[in-house]
Parts: C-alpha cells; structure tokens; sequence
C-alpha cells in the first residue's frame, strides 16, 4: 500500500557566490532580475561608487547580463541611455520585455527597456522631476491592456500599459498617495491592481509608520485610495546602526503579492524592519500579510531566527515571490555573527506555506563584509539603501555589496571596497504521491530548474537512478502517473 504524502522543503540549498562586477570602487544598491521566459537568463545592476579624486563624483552605474544562470556575466550595453548616477531597479515581464529604472546624473529618473536578455537598451520614459530610490514592477494590465509596468518614487506612482514584446504604451501622468513618504515599494496584483507602500521618511530615527495605498483598476480612472497604515515601526527614514553609521538605514519596506492559481491567490505580503525602541541597534526583519488588499494586516511575524534581544541588527530587507509556486524568499544583511554588531553577512531564508512560517534562515555570502573600513566609510555611503532579490522556478538569487574578497577576484583586495555579489539558493519543490486502487500520480511544481525524478527500489541500500517517466505538464504542475504493482518504488526529486 502506498501511502499520499506531500513532503515539504526543509533546507535551502546555497551554491557558489559570484561576483558580478569585480570592479574598483563601490557597488552597492543592488537589483536583479530573472527571464521567466528563460530563467537562465539573469539581469543584475549596482551603483558604480564614487570617483577616488576631490569631491567624490558620483560614477555611472554598472548594469551586466547572465545567460547560464548567473555563473557569469557580461556587461549591458547603456550607451543609448541617459548617464545613470544610481538607484536602479529592474523587473522582467511574462513577454520577456526587461524594465530598468534609475537615477540620470541629470537629475530625473530614467525608464529603459530591453527586449533582448538586457544585453541592450533603449529609453522609454523619463520623469518631470529628480525623484529618489525609484522602484518599478511588472504585472497584468487588468481591463486595460495585457500587461503593465510602474514605477513608485517619494510616494507618487505611474504606469503603462504593455501590448507585448517592445510594445509600451505611455506613462500615466503621477499619482501622488496619501499621506505620502518615501523610501517604497510598489506591486501588481492579480486583475491589473497596484499598491505601493512607503515610510514617513521625515522622522529621524523614528518612530515612524509605514502606509499602503490601492489603486483597485491600476490602469483604469479609480486613482489610489486614501492609506492604509500597515505598521508602526521603531526605524525612521534615517537610523544610524553600528554596521551603517554613516549612510544610517530606514525601515526599507518591500511589497510581493501572489498572482499564482496556488491557495494564497491573492495576498500581499510586507516586508520590513522594526526594533524594540529608537535608541536600540537590535533590528529585526518581519513580515505581515493581507488577503484584502491592504485592508487589514496580520501579526508580524520575525524572520530573522538569531536569539531575539541578542543586540545584533539585520537590515536592508529584500522580498521577492515565485511566481511558479507562490512560495517567498527575503533577505537581508546580517550581523548575528558580529562580536562588535559593525560587520554583516548576507542571509536569507524562504517560506513555504503562505507567510505563516520562514525555514532556518541560512547565510548566502561566504564571507563577512565591512563598511567601516576607509575604503567604504570615505564616502559616506556604506552598503546604500537596498538590496536585490529576484525568485522563479524554486531558485532565487540574493544580490548585495560584498568586500569579503572571497571569490578572490576584486581588483582591490579583502576589505577594501564592495563589489556586487550573487549567489543561486534552491528552495526544494514538495514531490506530492497521491494514489487510487490502481495508480498513483506523482507531482511537483512547474517549471522546477534543474530538478530530475529519480526512483529507487529500496533505500537500505538505495540506488537512485533517474527515471524513464516523461512528466506531462498540467495546470502548472509536472505530473507523472505510476501503475501499481507488488514492488515497492521509492521516488524523489534530486538536483545535481
């Protein structure tokens, strides 16, 4: 007899950092994105620093492009773009249209779309003012056109409509929320809806609270509804941290909200980071979620799993969603590890189950990073104000600045300045047996990158070999049915 059991994910799987940019100077603010259409296909960019000579210029940010999953990198072509000074932010839709925003050294923010892997890009849009940490996603266009792009900046946000693959209509004229602030996030939701979230910004080192507004027809005429607060948080828009002294943190809210056909359809998620008073440098990462669009949010619930009061601070959270299980990643810097809280790692953990819970977090930077050395702390900036993060296909890639040297490869040695880092974390897809008098049908998520089926006859000893069933693709689960006999079979998911 063969039991039905859904065997959920329990570790994440950590492979090989990788150091995008091996480049002088300091590349912090990071994003990046993966190709749905083919998620081999990696976007990444960081800020390129600061000029070593008097008055520090700012120099032009450094985009780069992967097409076998992140082992390695090339630069993007942005020579027919305004110069970028920073804060860039990409997102990549279900045409395989890939958006880039950021900051020109001119003064506005800058859209740009590639339609080739981000190997080369073209402008598409520029804002009327000079806006700060501009963020942009991608989604459904609800009633108004197949699909949608936004952007969201010091609390306003703007969208367009998109037809298909290089085809972007106009940028909506600003929507400004209410009661406005800054240092956001913005998200799509299932019919074409958006919602972006942002902090005061004005508070110091807090208290401060953190809003949500929603535009319930995106594209359509309805404009954004009066805010909604999700959360009082401990960290104002400037809070100074043992690792980030100099360039202090905010509470860096981040928003993910579930377009899968998946139980948690329709919930948004919030990510953000709090602390016991204003005077603490013990900073948490938390997330809460909603199943009515903003109204009402629930319990926050630690994702970071250090001892609780231990001192140590984890900020600059990241949240991303795959949108082929539904499942969550965050991450974050981390000083658990830290005897004096003035050094991180990076880390980051998942969860399976809707918010309800996150796995043992698990640390995805090999080595420790500093900001409080001369090279970083000269100009001010320490690890900026954001990491990236990107999620599909049970793998998700944390992206963030790094001056460990443990690649081996930054061209100004261990502890100098910050390079940009990635690494690939698996999150291992539930394998689920249900059977009936005759048969037993096999299932797992779809697509699941790089994932085999492997059956044995016995597991003392097991011998695991790949299995000859060819897996049919139904409603985006792999499944694979299995006549029953008196022998017994044992199958499993492997990566290699």
């Amino acid at each position: 007899m063969i039991a039905a059991e859904t065997l959920p994910a329990t570790t994440l799987t950590v492979g090989t950092n990788v150091n995008i940019t091996a480049s002088t100077n300091n590349q912090t603010e990071t994003t990046i994105a993966v190709n749905p259409l083919n998620p081999q296909n990696l976007f990444a960019g960081a800020n390129g620093g600061f000029n070593y000579g008097s008055g520090h210029a700012g120099l032009p940010s450094l985009f780069y492009y992967s097409t076998n999953g992140g082992a390695s990198w090339k630069p993007s072509d942005v020579s027919a773009l305004p110069i970028s000074c920073c804060d860039q932010s990409s997102s990549w839709d279900d045409f395989g249209n890939l958006f880039l925003v950021y900051l020109a050294q001119a003064g506005p923010a800058v859209v740009a779309l590639s339609t080739n892997g981000g190997a080369s890009f073209f402008e598409v849009y520029q804002t009327s003012s000079a806006p700060d940490q501009p963020t942009i996603t991608t989604g459904p266009g609800g009633n108004h056109a197949p699909g949608s792009v936004w952007i969201t900046y010091i609390g306003v946000a703007q969208g367009a409509p998109v037809f298909g693959l290089g085809n972007v209509g106009a940028f909506l004229a600003p929507q400004t929320g209410s009661p406005g602030g800054t240092f956001g996030d913005i998200a799509v939701g299932p019919n074409g809806e958006v919602m972006m979230t942002y902090q005061n910004g004005g508070t110091g080192v807090g208290p401060d609270t953190i809003s949500v507004n929603l535009d319930p027809d995106g594209l359509g005429p309805a404009g954004f509804n009066a805010g909604v607060t999700a959360t009082a948080t401990q960290v104002g828009g400037f809070a100074p941290i043992p690792a980030q002294s100099r360039r202090l943190i905010d509470a860096e809210a981040g928003l993910a909200w579930d377009r899968t056909t998946g139980p948690h359809h329709g919930r948004v998620y919030l990510v953000y980071t709090d602390r016991p008073t204003t005077a603490s440098a013990d900073t948490d990462i938390y997330l809460r979620h909603s199943d009515d669009n903003g109204s009402t949010w629930t319990a926050p619930l630690r994702v970071n799993d250090d001892t609780f009061g231990n001192g140590k601070s984890q900020f600059l959270p990241r949240l991303a969603l795959d949108p082929t299980t539904g499942n969550l990643a965050v991450s974050f810097y981390d000083c658990r590890n830290s005897s004096g809280n003035n050094t991180a790692q990076y880390w980051a953990t998942a969860s399976l189950d809707g918010g309800a819970s996150v796995l043992p977090n698990v640390k995805v930077s090999t080595g420790t990073s500093s900001a409080n050395v001369i090279a970083v702390s000269t100009y001010k900036f320490d690890f900026g104000d954001y990491s990236g993060l990107a999620f599909y296909g049970g793998i998700f890639y944390p992206c963030w600045g790094d001056n460990s040297n443990s690649t081996g490869n930054n061209p100004e040695g261990t502890l100098t300045t910050l390079d940009a880092y990635t690494v690939a974390v698996i999150v291992p897809p539930a394998l689920t047996l249900v059977q009936t008098k005759t048969n037993a049908t096999l299932s797992w998520p779809n697509p699941t990158t790089g994932f085999a089926l492997q059956e044995s006859t016995g597991l003392n000893p097991a011998n695991w070999t790949d299995s000859s069933f060819v897996p049919q693709v139904v409603g985006g689960q792999k499944r694979v049915a299995v006549i029953l006999t008196n022998d017994l079979h044992f199958f499993r998911l492997r990566h290699p």
